[in-house]
């Protein structure tokens, strides 16, 4: 392997190597599993005879040298369909003449492509075609020539794929933005801090000698290796095997760069060895070293245009090399690197020169002429996370605008700003969780649940303290609950919670989060009674655990607010979202974000509990609180006004209303684009104020422009343009445009029979406003017609003794009188009747004026009767 040395490693003879059977050589096209480096080799020829042909499965042999996972194809499109699910690697593509032209213009910009060699008999029938395709490296009729060139490409992408982040400290959030940005800074450091303190064991070793031959099966070369491996690793220090041809080096990057916890936890004790004995070699040599003079160091690679670009505005900030890092004292080594990554690649080609203070405590770094597994010159290898401070960025040759000089300092740990960056790397988790449980959090917490999943499945094969199974399945309830798998989420939390009651007090707070968690899986499936039973316990331990205004009680209470919300228990939902403010009230200042969701979630409780006058007031604060941190056309602003508009609609304030709908409009036709779907909202909300007002052409105007909005913005079967049908529909009936209104609730009901069950209560209020319509017009067969269809909507979804079906029953009634059915509009009414006094006092005026109705049926009835 050439990390940063002009020799070049002699490939093996073909025929000096042993041939495998088929079997055991052939990577399967859907089998990735193999894969433990950043590449993989792809071969497409419709000829490859492995079975009977010694020849293509000596070739195979020599390439898995180089390339652990070589995928054989015979036919294209198996071989584009692997290619593209490829996610995290590039594949080096071998083609045959006869497919070369016919498949290049279909797989060239493929970008898990990296490099296309045709591999043929005749080089002269290609070489007029393939400069037109820059990935194609060549054609090559030998095999030894081949190799060649996808070793260099193999070390030039190990070298240019090394993990990079840019981390700005001049920002006082940066400890947020780093969280969030800086996923494998922070992996990376906890690691370090992992295999610092954990004590690895004779098994670790074995375990991973089990998992790399598992890897390279039928890799005849490098079980080999495997086997040395295993026999000498302690004859020799970590930093030879980590030099030395094999794919320990291209393994360790891969993971590395992936944020593959597996193959990092079966690799962890060579991390920690190398980490150690880099630390410790570090010592030794600053000890022997008498001159502490400042030297240079060089790094020649490629990185994308996206890096760059970020380099270009990350001057004075900090830059990180994540995994371990290979320079060479020889400025033309590698500047001799980064003009081959120009030429071999679409990359800009980067000369970092990094300057080394010795005399300063700086991450671990060493020289390794004497220590490599082969001679090289005066290289160093620094340690995972090696952070320099970017200092200049120049271009190297005014002629070519891809190849840039890029000058690094190593920063000092001992600065104030550096060391709280590593602090705060390792305090994002739990600060008293230990080993491999720190750094699973981290994966929890930035949503990486799969790769926790994978950790957790190790880890547990590996523990027998019953504290450690508690903590475990807590973690694990966790993953399922984020990935929506609620039954086994719970099952993993009542396991964690049996286990934890049995060794901790039962006020234990890690009692208290298993309660609470188990509280937040019921909610998800709708047992509120379940949720809140276990929400209540989680509350009362923290409350004796914690002072009474602790910011995490305001979160328990707010937890307990909204499953009371959901159950529709208002009151009790009031009280808790109350003692929530209360508490962020004490904590923080007036205008912070919890204290502006705690006032929202208070607004919308007292909506539901029809105190308008009170919701108005918690929302009237949200603004306030809004006006003071934004602009004033900032879009929560004119949420805010939306939002009171919409309750003093509710108050019977249509006036006040409008003039908040109208605050909104403005704001949202400066900020949004004319088609905002918010902006349709406004709109709608503005003609329902003119609709209550009986200006109904104005009302009209508003809800055209909000149905132009949404015909552009939603799919034709959308609810919110069945809505906006109905709202003209409503408008054009109180119109007296009984024509106009049909034809709005008949576009209506067609979305709505798309969309919904053939008997869903929304399809029942269509019906009943298109028999209304038919009503008005007098034609009473059609709306009878869709007065039973709607009750017979209402008589399967709702109880006996609904209004909506006393309704129902009403309408049907007034069409039977009309047409002159006395005597079943006698028995409709009467229903109607029965069911009103289950509903009202004997006094209400819905049940005086169906009796009315019944006394004047019977008149006619009677009248019919003597005639």
């Amino acid at each position: 392997m050439c990390l940063y040395s002009n020799s070049a490693h002699a490939i093996a003879s073909a025929c000096a190597t042993m041939v495998p059977s088929y079997s055991s050589i052939i990577s399967s096209g859907q089998n990735t599993s193999c894969i433990i480096q950043n590449y993989l080799i792809v071969w497409l020829d419709a000829n490859i005879d492995i079975v009977n042909n010694d020849n293509y499965r000596s070739i195979i042999t020599i390439l898995q040298q180089i390339v652990n996972s070589v995928n054989i194809f015979t036919t294209i499109n198996e071989c584009i369909d692997f290619i593209q699910n490829i996610k995290n690697e590039t594949i080096f593509l071998i083609i045959s003449g006869l497919f070369g032209q016919t498949v290049i213009s279909i797989i060239h910009e493929i970008p898990q492509i990296n490099s296309i060699y045709i591999f043929c008999e005749n080089k002269l029938d290609h070489e007029l075609w393939i400069y037109k395709w820059w990935k194609i490296k060549n054609v090559f009729m030998e095999t030894s020539f081949l190799c060649q060139a996808l070793k260099q490409a193999a070390e030039e992408y190990d070298r240019n794929s090394i993990s990079i982040s840019f981390i700005e400290m001049c920002d006082e959030n940066f400890d947020q933005h780093l969280e969030k940005r800086h996923q494998s800074f922070m992996f990376i450091q906890i690691l370090k801090n992992i295999v610092s303190t954990i004590k690895f064991k004779q098994q670790d070793f074995k375990e991973f000698i089990t998992y790399y031959r598992k890897k390279v099966e039928g890799n005849v070369i490098e079980l080999k290796n495997i086997d040395k491996f295993e026999r000498e690793y302690y004859d020799n220090v970590p930093i030879w095997w980590y030099t030395y041809p094999c794919f320990l080096y291209s393994m360790l990057n891969h993971a590395l760069r992936t944020m593959d916890v597996v193959t990092i936890i079966k690799m962890s004790f060579f991390i920690g060895d190398l980490h150690h004995y880099i630390t410790q070699l570090h010592s030794e040599q600053k000890f022997i070293r008498h001159d502490l003079t400042s030297f240079n160091v060089y790094r020649g690679q490629g990185i994308s245009q996206k890096d760059f670009n970020q380099l270009k505005l990350k001057q004075k900030q900090l830059l990180s090399f994540n995994n371990f890092l290979f320079t060479s004292k020889n400025c033309d080594v590698a500047l001799n690197f980064a003009r081959q990554t120009i030429s071999s690649s679409n990359l800009i080609g980067i000369l970092f020169v990094m300057t080394i203070d010795p005399s300063i405590d700086s991450i671990p770094y060493v020289n390794i002429r004497d220590i490599s597994s082969y001679p090289m010159e005066e290289d160093f290898l620094f340690s995972m996370n090696s952070l320099f401070r970017i200092d200049q960025l120049k271009q190297i040759d005014n002629s070519n605008t891809h190849l840039w000089q890029v000058e690094l300092t190593l920063v000092n740990n001992n600065d104030s700003q550096i060391h709280m960056l590593i602090e705060h790397s390792l305090d994002v988790t739990i600060p008293y969780n230990i080993g491999w449980y720190r750094l699973s959090e981290l994966l929890i917490k930035e949503g990486q649940y799969d790769k926790a999943q994978q950790m957790y499945d190790i880890i547990i094969t590996k523990i027998s303290d019953d504290i450690e199974k508690g903590f475990l399945y807590y973690q694990l309830g966790l993953i399922k609950f984020h990935h929506g798998e609620y039954l086994e989420a719970n099952s993993y939390y009542h396991l964690s919670l049996v286990i934890l009651q049995k060794i901790l007090s039962s006020e234990h707070i890690d009692v208290a989060a298993c309660n609470n968690e188990i509280g937040l899986v019921y909610e998800k499936m709708g047992e509120y009674l379940k949720a809140l039973s276990y929400l209540k316990i989680a509350l009362e331990i923290y409350e004796k655990n914690l002072s009474i205004n602790d910011p995490l009680l305001a979160i328990f209470n707010k937890n307990i607010a909204r499953v009371y919300f959901l159950n529709d228990d208002y009151s009790k939902s009031l009280l808790h979202y109350e003692k929530t403010i209360e508490i962020y009230e004490n904590n923080f200042s007036s205008n912070h974000s919890d204290i502006v969701t705690s006032y929202k979630n208070i607004a919308s409780v007292l909506e539901k509990m029809g105190d308008y006058t009170k919701a108005i007031s918690s929302a009237e604060k949200v603004l306030a609180i809004y006006k003071k941190n934004y602009s004033s056309t900032h879009p929560d602003i004119a949420e805010t006004y939306n939002n009171i508009g919409l309750l003093y609609e509710k108050l019977c304030e249509p006036s006040i209303a409008l003039a908040y709908y109208e605050k909104a409009l403005e704001i949202y036709e400066q900020t949004l684009s004319s088609d905002h779907p918010d902006l349709a909202t406004c709109h709608k909300n503005i003609g329902s104020i003119y609709f209550q007002r009986g200006n109904y052409m104005t009302a009209l105007s508003s809800y055209e422009k909000a149905h132009e909005i949404y015909r552009k913005n939603i799919s034709t079967n959308h609810l919110q343009l069945a809505t906006s049908y109905t709202c003209h529909g409503i408008t054009y009936e109180k119109m007296g445009d009984y024509t106009k209104a049909l034809l709005y609730y008949e576009k209506a009901l067609e979305i709505y029979r798309n969309i919904y069950p053939l008997k869903h209560l929304n399809l029942a209020t269509a019906y009943n406003n298109m028999g209304s319509v038919c009503f008005q017009m007098h034609d009473y067969s059609a709306a009878l017609s869709y007065y039973k269809e709607a009750l017979e909507i209402y008589q399967e979804n709702l109880p006996r003794n609904h209004p909506d079906l006393v309704v129902s029953y009403m309408n049907i009634g007034d069409i039977c009188d009309q047409m002159g059915d006395l005597s079943k509009a006698h028995s409709f009414y009467k229903s109607a009747c029965e069911m009103e006094e289950n509903l009202f006092p004997v006094n209400h005026h819905c049940l005086k004026q169906c009796k009315e109705k019944i006394e004047k049926l019977n008149k006619k009835l009677r009248i019919t009767f003597k005639n």
